[in-house]
Protein backbone atom coordinates (compact mmCIF):
# COMPACT_ATOMS: atom_id res chain seq x y z
CA UNK A 1 0.00 0.00 0.00
CA UNK A 2 1.13 4.05 -0.62
CA UNK A 3 1.77 6.21 2.02
CA UNK A 4 -0.83 9.04 2.56
CA UNK A 5 -0.17 12.01 0.10
CA UNK A 6 1.96 14.36 0.54
CA UNK A 7 0.85 17.66 1.71
CA UNK A 8 1.47 19.35 -1.93
CA UNK A 9 -0.36 16.94 -3.87
CA UNK A 10 -3.11 16.77 -1.41
CA UNK A 11 -3.19 20.21 -1.61
CA UNK A 12 -2.97 19.98 -5.19
CA UNK A 13 -5.55 17.21 -5.76
CA UNK A 14 -8.70 19.85 -3.48
CA UNK A 15 -7.91 22.82 -5.79
CA UNK A 16 -8.29 21.05 -8.65
CA UNK A 17 -11.48 19.28 -7.45
CA UNK A 18 -12.75 22.68 -6.39
CA UNK A 19 -11.82 24.29 -9.60
CA UNK A 20 -14.48 21.62 -11.33
CA UNK A 21 -15.09 22.55 -14.72
CA UNK A 22 -14.31 26.19 -15.10
CA UNK A 23 -10.98 25.95 -17.01
CA UNK A 24 -10.46 25.53 -20.54
CA UNK A 25 -11.71 21.48 -21.62
CA UNK A 26 -11.18 19.61 -25.22
CA UNK A 27 -12.23 16.33 -26.27
CA UNK A 28 -13.52 13.37 -25.57
CA UNK A 29 -10.78 11.95 -27.71
CA UNK A 30 -11.66 8.64 -28.48
CA UNK A 31 -9.33 5.34 -27.77
CA UNK A 32 -9.89 1.62 -28.50
CA UNK A 33 -8.35 -0.52 -26.61
CA UNK A 34 -7.58 -4.14 -26.33
CA UNK A 35 -7.88 -6.22 -23.38
CA UNK A 36 -4.70 -7.42 -21.77
CA UNK A 37 -2.57 -4.74 -23.45
CA UNK A 38 -1.68 -1.20 -23.44
CA UNK A 39 -3.24 2.58 -24.53
CA UNK A 40 -1.64 5.66 -24.43
CA UNK A 41 -3.24 9.16 -23.22
CA UNK A 42 -1.06 11.93 -24.66
CA UNK A 43 -2.36 15.18 -23.84
CA UNK A 44 -1.66 18.40 -26.18
CA UNK A 45 0.52 20.80 -24.04
CA UNK A 46 -0.06 24.39 -25.45
CA UNK A 47 3.47 26.09 -27.69
CA UNK A 48 5.09 27.44 -25.10
CA UNK A 49 3.50 26.18 -21.53
CA UNK A 50 4.99 24.96 -19.30
CA UNK A 51 3.42 22.15 -17.07
CA UNK A 52 3.61 22.40 -13.10
CA UNK A 53 1.08 18.95 -12.69
CA UNK A 54 -1.24 16.93 -14.66
CA UNK A 55 -4.29 15.36 -12.26
CA UNK A 56 -5.57 12.28 -14.24
CA UNK A 57 -9.25 11.48 -13.31
CA UNK A 58 -12.06 8.75 -14.62
CA UNK A 59 -14.50 7.52 -11.89
CA UNK A 60 -12.38 8.31 -9.59
CA UNK A 61 -8.61 10.43 -9.17
CA UNK A 62 -6.51 8.09 -11.05
CA UNK A 63 -2.74 9.78 -10.48
CA UNK A 64 -1.16 12.98 -10.17
CA UNK A 65 2.03 13.57 -12.35
CA UNK A 66 4.70 16.21 -11.81
CA UNK A 67 6.57 16.31 -15.77
CA UNK A 68 10.11 15.70 -15.74
CA UNK A 69 13.13 13.83 -16.48
CA UNK A 70 12.75 11.25 -13.51
CA UNK A 71 8.83 11.60 -13.83
CA UNK A 72 6.22 8.80 -12.23
CA UNK A 73 2.29 8.75 -11.33
CA UNK A 74 1.54 9.21 -7.93
CA UNK A 75 -1.14 6.50 -8.38
CA UNK A 76 -3.93 7.82 -5.84
CA UNK A 77 -6.80 4.66 -7.16
CA UNK A 78 -5.22 1.23 -6.26
CA UNK A 79 -7.01 -0.30 -9.27
CA UNK A 80 -4.31 0.83 -11.29
CA UNK A 81 -1.49 -0.06 -9.05
CA UNK A 82 1.35 -1.29 -11.05
CA UNK A 83 -0.41 -0.59 -14.41
CA UNK A 84 0.63 3.08 -15.23
CA UNK A 85 3.68 4.63 -16.07
CA UNK A 86 4.38 7.81 -17.29
CA UNK A 87 5.68 9.40 -20.95
CA UNK A 88 7.67 12.21 -22.81
CA UNK A 89 8.95 13.33 -19.86
CA UNK A 90 5.24 12.91 -17.83
CA UNK A 91 3.17 14.69 -20.83
CA UNK A 92 1.64 11.17 -21.52
CA UNK A 93 0.13 8.82 -19.05
CA UNK A 94 -0.12 4.78 -20.32
CA UNK A 95 -2.18 2.08 -18.84
CA UNK A 96 -0.83 -1.46 -18.80
CA UNK A 97 -2.92 -5.04 -18.72
CA UNK A 98 -6.28 -3.30 -19.61
CA UNK A 99 -9.45 -5.08 -19.08
CA UNK A 100 -13.20 -4.10 -19.17
CA UNK A 101 -13.17 -2.60 -16.11
CA UNK A 102 -10.85 0.21 -17.94
CA UNK A 103 -13.50 1.95 -19.73
CA UNK A 104 -14.14 5.13 -18.65
CA UNK A 105 -13.82 8.70 -20.08
CA UNK A 106 -10.50 9.56 -18.50
CA UNK A 107 -9.73 13.46 -17.99
CA UNK A 108 -6.55 15.36 -17.87
CA UNK A 109 -6.57 18.57 -15.51
CA UNK A 110 -2.86 19.96 -16.95
CA UNK A 111 -1.60 23.11 -14.38
CA UNK A 112 0.47 25.47 -16.44
CA UNK A 113 2.48 28.07 -14.94
CA UNK A 114 1.00 32.00 -14.39
CA UNK A 115 -2.38 30.92 -14.91
CA UNK A 116 -5.16 29.81 -12.38
CA UNK A 117 -7.44 27.71 -13.75
CA UNK A 118 -6.24 24.45 -15.51
CA UNK A 119 -6.28 23.02 -18.89
CA UNK A 120 -9.08 19.95 -19.10
CA UNK A 121 -8.01 17.23 -22.24
CA UNK A 122 -10.62 14.39 -22.05
CA UNK A 123 -9.83 10.87 -23.55
CA UNK A 124 -12.99 8.48 -24.07
CA UNK A 125 -11.58 4.86 -23.40
CA UNK A 126 -13.41 1.52 -25.05
CA UNK A 127 -11.91 -1.76 -24.15
CA UNK A 128 -12.49 -4.73 -26.37
CA UNK A 129 -11.02 -8.06 -26.75
CA UNK A 130 -9.66 -9.64 -29.84
CA UNK A 131 -12.61 -11.85 -31.26
CA UNK A 132 -12.20 -15.24 -32.30
CA UNK A 133 -13.87 -18.25 -33.92
CA UNK A 134 -14.92 -19.83 -30.42
CA UNK A 135 -16.33 -16.95 -29.10
CA UNK A 136 -19.34 -16.61 -31.65
CA UNK A 137 -22.20 -19.22 -30.58
CA UNK A 138 -24.65 -20.33 -33.97
CA UNK A 139 -27.70 -21.69 -32.52
CA UNK A 140 -31.39 -22.07 -34.20
CA UNK A 141 -34.40 -20.06 -32.92
CA UNK A 142 -36.81 -22.29 -30.86
CA UNK A 143 -38.79 -23.78 -33.06
CA UNK A 144 -37.56 -22.67 -35.53
CA UNK A 145 -37.26 -25.34 -38.15
CA UNK A 146 -39.73 -26.66 -40.57
CA UNK A 147 -40.14 -27.53 -44.11
CA UNK A 148 -42.15 -26.56 -47.38
CA UNK A 149 -42.34 -28.84 -50.48
CA UNK A 150 -39.22 -30.66 -49.83
CA UNK A 151 -37.28 -27.03 -48.30
CA UNK A 152 -35.77 -26.81 -44.92
CA UNK A 153 -36.77 -23.54 -43.44
CA UNK A 154 -34.57 -22.47 -40.16
CA UNK A 155 -34.16 -19.30 -38.46
CA UNK A 156 -30.35 -18.95 -36.83
CA UNK A 157 -28.92 -16.89 -34.41
CA UNK A 158 -25.31 -15.47 -34.14
CA UNK A 159 -24.03 -14.30 -30.84
CA UNK A 160 -20.67 -13.42 -28.56
CA UNK A 161 -21.60 -14.23 -24.96
CA UNK A 162 -19.94 -12.02 -22.43
CA UNK A 163 -17.64 -9.97 -25.23
CA UNK A 164 -19.35 -6.92 -24.60
CA UNK A 165 -21.13 -4.18 -26.63
CA UNK A 166 -20.47 -2.34 -30.26
CA UNK A 167 -20.94 -5.67 -31.55
CA UNK A 168 -22.23 -6.27 -35.29
CA UNK A 169 -22.68 -9.49 -37.45
CA UNK A 170 -23.31 -10.17 -40.99
CA UNK A 171 -23.96 -13.54 -42.52
CA UNK A 172 -23.21 -14.70 -46.13
CA UNK A 173 -23.51 -18.09 -47.89
CA UNK A 174 -20.66 -20.11 -50.15
CA UNK A 175 -23.50 -20.38 -52.88
CA UNK A 176 -23.80 -16.85 -52.95
CA UNK A 177 -20.52 -15.47 -52.79
CA UNK A 178 -21.57 -12.47 -50.98
CA UNK A 179 -23.37 -10.94 -47.60
CA UNK A 180 -27.12 -12.12 -47.67
CA UNK A 181 -28.04 -10.88 -44.85
CA UNK A 182 -26.62 -8.10 -41.26
CA UNK A 183 -28.12 -8.47 -38.10
CA UNK A 184 -28.07 -11.24 -35.50
CA UNK A 185 -30.41 -13.36 -36.80
CA UNK A 186 -31.22 -14.88 -40.44
CA UNK A 187 -33.70 -16.72 -41.76
CA UNK A 188 -32.43 -18.90 -44.87
CA UNK A 189 -33.46 -21.75 -47.01
CA UNK A 190 -32.27 -25.20 -47.47
CA UNK A 191 -33.31 -27.83 -50.40
CA UNK A 192 -33.40 -31.17 -48.80
CA UNK A 193 -31.30 -33.91 -50.56
CA UNK A 194 -29.43 -31.29 -52.30
CA UNK A 195 -25.86 -32.26 -49.66
CA UNK A 196 -23.81 -29.61 -47.31
CA UNK A 197 -24.60 -25.77 -47.48
CA UNK A 198 -22.10 -23.87 -45.37
CA UNK A 199 -23.59 -20.56 -44.11
CA UNK A 200 -20.85 -18.09 -42.42
CA UNK A 201 -21.72 -15.65 -39.43
CA UNK A 202 -18.76 -12.98 -39.22
CA UNK A 203 -18.64 -10.80 -35.70
CA UNK A 204 -17.15 -7.76 -35.52
CA UNK A 205 -15.72 -5.36 -33.27
CA UNK A 206 -13.88 -2.12 -33.10
CA UNK A 207 -10.72 -3.78 -33.06
CA UNK A 208 -11.47 -7.23 -34.51
CA UNK A 209 -13.49 -9.70 -36.04
CA UNK A 210 -13.54 -13.16 -36.63
CA UNK A 211 -16.14 -16.08 -38.51
CA UNK A 212 -17.74 -19.14 -37.53
CA UNK A 213 -19.23 -21.14 -40.73
CA UNK A 214 -21.92 -24.14 -40.07
CA UNK A 215 -24.11 -26.39 -42.80
CA UNK A 216 -27.31 -25.89 -43.10
CA UNK A 217 -27.57 -29.90 -43.49
CA UNK A 218 -27.31 -30.28 -39.61
CA UNK A 219 -30.01 -28.85 -38.72
CA UNK A 220 -32.25 -30.33 -41.40
CA UNK A 221 -31.41 -33.53 -41.62
CA UNK A 222 -33.77 -35.32 -39.68
CA UNK A 223 -35.75 -34.32 -42.99
CA UNK A 224 -36.20 -36.92 -46.19
CA UNK A 225 -36.14 -34.95 -49.49
CA UNK A 226 -40.26 -35.24 -49.22
CA UNK A 227 -40.32 -32.63 -46.40
CA UNK A 228 -41.20 -35.16 -43.77
CA UNK A 229 -39.12 -36.56 -41.06
CA UNK A 230 -36.88 -39.53 -42.25
CA UNK A 231 -38.37 -42.97 -41.43
CA UNK A 232 -42.09 -41.70 -41.80
CA UNK A 233 -44.16 -41.79 -45.02
CA UNK A 234 -45.95 -39.09 -46.62
CA UNK A 235 -49.35 -38.10 -44.98
CA UNK A 236 -52.68 -39.57 -47.37
CA UNK A 237 -53.37 -37.37 -50.24
CA UNK A 238 -57.22 -36.17 -50.33
CA UNK A 239 -57.65 -39.17 -53.05
CA UNK A 240 -56.46 -41.44 -51.02
CA UNK A 241 -58.36 -40.71 -47.92
CA UNK A 242 -61.19 -40.40 -50.00
CA UNK A 243 -60.66 -44.17 -51.25
CA UNK A 244 -60.25 -45.70 -47.83
CA UNK A 245 -63.52 -44.29 -46.18
CA UNK A 246 -65.23 -45.46 -49.69
CA UNK A 247 -63.82 -48.99 -48.77
CA UNK A 248 -64.72 -48.75 -45.21
CA UNK A 249 -68.32 -47.98 -46.33
CA UNK A 250 -68.37 -51.00 -48.65
CA UNK A 251 -67.14 -53.23 -46.34
CA UNK A 252 -69.23 -51.65 -43.80
CA UNK A 253 -72.58 -52.74 -45.85
CA UNK A 254 -71.35 -55.64 -47.24
CA UNK A 255 -71.58 -56.82 -43.37
CA UNK A 256 -74.69 -55.34 -43.27
CA UNK A 257 -76.21 -57.53 -46.32
CA UNK A 258 -74.68 -60.51 -44.97
CA UNK A 259 -76.11 -60.72 -41.47
CA UNK A 260 -79.46 -59.57 -42.51
CA UNK A 261 -79.26 -62.73 -44.94
CA UNK A 262 -78.24 -65.23 -42.08
CA UNK A 263 -81.05 -63.81 -39.74
CA UNK A 264 -83.54 -64.48 -42.96
CA UNK A 265 -82.12 -68.04 -43.47
CA UNK A 266 -82.29 -68.59 -39.62
CA UNK A 267 -86.34 -67.56 -39.43
CA UNK A 268 -87.13 -69.52 -42.57
CA UNK A 269 -86.19 -72.74 -40.91
CA UNK A 270 -87.89 -72.35 -37.30
CA UNK A 271 -90.91 -71.25 -39.30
Amino acid sequence: MLGPLPPSLLFLLLAFQAVGASGEESGPVRLNGIWGESVTFSPVIPSGSRVDNIVWNAKSTVAIVKPGKEAAPQVIDQHYRERLRVLDGGYSLQIMDLSQEDTSTYTAQIATEGTTEPIFQRFALHVYKRLTESDINIVPGQDSVRTVNGTCIVTLNCSLPGRGEDVTYTWTQTAESSVVSSGASILISHRLGSGVSPVTCTARNPISNSSKSISLQEFCEGFTSTGFPAGSSSPATYCQVKGILLLVVLGALLTAIGMVHVLTQDKERLD
